[in-house]
């Protein structure tokens, strides 16, 4: 809980940028508080694409800055938390006849990955190589084999983002840091020049009772992505319109239905990136996930959804490479996500830069845009304003610092393992051991949490005693990601998920019910949406 003596810095927003935020400045030995009105990385932060990239296609656009600095700090995470952040192929299909994947466009393709591995791309151990067709199908054996020419295989790094965000907040916890999710804040007291900010605060309790406090401190950091300007707009004043949210979807269907062992570039239909582009598809276990669209986003804020003509458009994308035919009724989970675009005038969101901006005014520090492969840096520059205001000088010291887990981790070592241990190492990195205990001590712990996933019930009672998991949404949809891969399985396990947070926290039974309602809810709009006419 936040404390109710003065705080050096007070960080708005439990998403990857503030909880790093809060970790650069806790290491500086700032007194930090950070505040979260939902859950760690329940807004844009676990509806990404799950990756810690470089921007390949940021070359394309000549923003070559961005690209070298995007991959230094990619080998910088890959290093820090190397139980969560895993190299992964990318495999880019070479076809004889003209097109998006043919031999012309194939030439001007290897000449960016020369240009990616230049500034930077070596970093990860693996450089780009060619691939004959026999390769190529190696890896994708679902792959169309007529006028196949080969392929182009890369590399970059994936992760689970939520768990990520998670460790990021764990590690800023353990580093001093007062942090609270499940805490909105309901009013900024207006600023007075070398005063501390107040801070008023609605916190929702586990039993769903609320309560009001305040917090004060000397700084104020609004790292609230999409929000950004709705929070600015409790401080007094015009509220400012520089975001401008760009849609994300991503469509999970069942590996078996693609069998790509790499990650698979496809060109994608128009209107799903602007004027069109490339997409991907990504192995996750036993599923597979494909996205992304990029459009701009009008709607509620707080509710992005996959809309049926996205799946289709994304489904018939991926099938114009494939020899699978796949449909909707493949679909196991789906996500949508918002970018906190800076508004820079252009037409299509698909042409803004994913530069981050970071504004002083109104006695709070706001940092927007950006993306997660930059967070570590994006927060160095915040916290830097921040000392600045603080009239003090104090170094970053994150670039090279373990997150929790991640410390002496070997990933080689534990996958050759296999098993359970293999599964648990690649979530929790050195804490393993301590998931594997709770499903020691009762067998019925070490039992699966859903049909057709690999989450133990050990997992969930870990995220409830040590991840601050408080309701059936924080347990299924970021502590495990059952919720995105597969919804209906997610679901059937909702009603289990509360009667374990009754149990562990003695939430009251019309809670349970609440939040149980509210999840089953949110899967059947899912299925609903799918299931919609389309336009």
């Amino acid at each position: 809980m936040i404390s109710t003596s003065l705080l050096d810095v007070l960080v708005i927003g439990g998403g990857i940028t503030g909880v790093s935020v809060a970790l650069d400045a806790a290491m500086r030995g700032l007194r930090v508080g950070l505040v979260e009105r939902d859950d760690f990385a329940s807004g844009t932060s676990s509806a990404s694409s799950k990756m810690v990239h470089g921007g390949l296609r940021y070359i394309e656009q000549r923003e070559f800055r961005i690209v070298y600095h995007s991959l230094l700090e990619r080998q910088r995470m890959y290093e820090r938390a190397p139980h969560l952040v895993r190299r992964l192929p990318f495999l880019f299909p070479v076809r004889r006849e003209a097109g998006p994947l043919g031999l012309r466009m194939a030439k001007g393709f290897e000449g960016l990955l020369v240009a990616y591995d230049a500034a930077g791309g070596w970093r990860i151990g693996r450089l780009h190589r060619r691939l004959g067709p026999d390769e190529t199908l190696a890896h994708c054996p679902t792959l169309q084999p007529d006028g196949l020419r080969g392929g182009l295989l890369f590399f970059d790094t994936r992760t689970d983002d939520a768990r990520l965000t998670l460790s990021v907040a764990r590690t800023a916890a353990h580093e001093g840091a007062m942090l609270a999710n499940h805490c909105e804040v309901s009013g900024l007291e207006d600023y007075v020049p070398s005063r501390p900010r107040v801070v008023h605060l609605t916190v929702r309790h586990a039993d769903g009772s609320t309560s009001r406090r305040t917090a004060r401190a000397r700084v104020v950091v609004n790292a609230t992505g999409v929000w950004s300007d709705e929070v600015n707009a409790l401080s007094g004043g015009a509220r400012p319109q520089r975001i401008r949210p760009a849609k994300g979807v991503h469509v999970v269907v069942p590996w078996e239905r693609v069998r790509s062992q790499s990650g698979l570039v496809f060109p994608m239909l128009g209107g799903l990136r602007g004027r069109g582009g490339r997409g991907f598809v990504v192995r996750w276990g036993d599923y597979a996930y494909l996205g992304t669209t990029d459009t701009a986003y009008q709607g509620d804020l707080d509710d992005p959804r996959c809309e049926r003509h996205e799946a289709e458009l994304l489904l018939e994308s991926l099938n114009g490479v494939l020899t699978t035919d796949l449909s909707l009724a493949d679909v196991t989970g789906t996500w949508a996500g918002l970018r906190p675009l800076i508004d820079t005038g252009k037409g299509d969101t698909a042409e803004l830069s994913r530069e981050h901006d970071i504004v002083v005014a109104n006695g709070i520090i706001t940092v927007a845009g950006g993306k997660l492969t930059t967070s570590r840096s994006m927060a160095e520059q915040v916290v830097d304003r921040a000392c600045t205001l603080l009239e003090i000088r104090r170094p970053c010291r994150t670039s090279h610092s373990s997150l929790v887990g991640g410390a002496g981790f070997d990933a080689e070592a534990v996958e050759a393992t296999g098993g359970v241990f293999a599964h648990l190492s690649g979530r929790y990195g050195t804490e393993a051991r301590f998931v594997q205990d709770i499903s020691a001590a009762d067998s019925a712990m070490a039992e699966p949490i859903a049909r057709g996933l690999p989450y133990i019930w050990a997992e969930a009672v870990f995220a409830v005693r040590h991840e601050m998991a408080a309701t059936v949404f924080d347990v299924l949809s970021r502590r495990i990601p059952a919720r995105l891969l597969n919804s209906a399985a997610a679901a059937a396990a909702a009603p289990e998920v509360g009667r374990l947070l009754a149990s562990e926290l003695g939430v009251p039974d019309e809670e349970i019910a609440r939040q149980v309602d509210e999840f089953l809810d949110d899967v059947e709009r899912e299925h609903r949406e799918l299931r919609a006419a389309s336009d």
